[in-house]
């Protein structure tokens, strides 16, 4: 039953992450409001608990993404078998290009939105 509760409070996590925005409030380009524009960026995991802590405060393993190798855990650095995925944010469509073309580039100027999380 435990294990149960856990599997819902992780999908409520990821449910809130995919369906609540970008997880910053600042363009990462710019370092204005964002507005409507945003990408997607495939994080990896090798276990739901490395996965959990990510999707509590994934602003907070930025920096980490950006250096990590595809098919590697953000956390550990181990093999991947899970994965979630990061909204980001930004001002303009312009920005957002230029983030498409090299997102981990971008991806080490997020910093953790009032510390550590985002807001739902």
């Amino acid at each position: 039953m435990k294990r149960f509760g856990l599997l819902i409070s992780v999908f409520m996590l990821m449910g809130a992450y995919s369906f609540g925005g970008a997880a910053n409030k600042v363009c990462p380009i710019s370092g204005k409001a964002i507005g409507d524009a945003s990408s997607d960026v495939k994080a990896e995991f090798c276990c739901g608990k490395c996965q959990a802590k990510f999707d509590a405060a994934p602003l907070k393993f930025a920096k980490k993404l950006a250096k990590t190798d595809a098919g590697k855990c953000v956390i550990s650095g181990k093999d991947a078998a899970k994965s979630s995925t990061l909204t980001v944010g930004f001002c303009c469509g312009k920005c957002k290009a230029k983030f498409d073309a090299d997102p981990k580039k971008y991806l080490t100027k997020l910093a953790p939105a009032g510390g550590k999380k985002k807001d739902s």
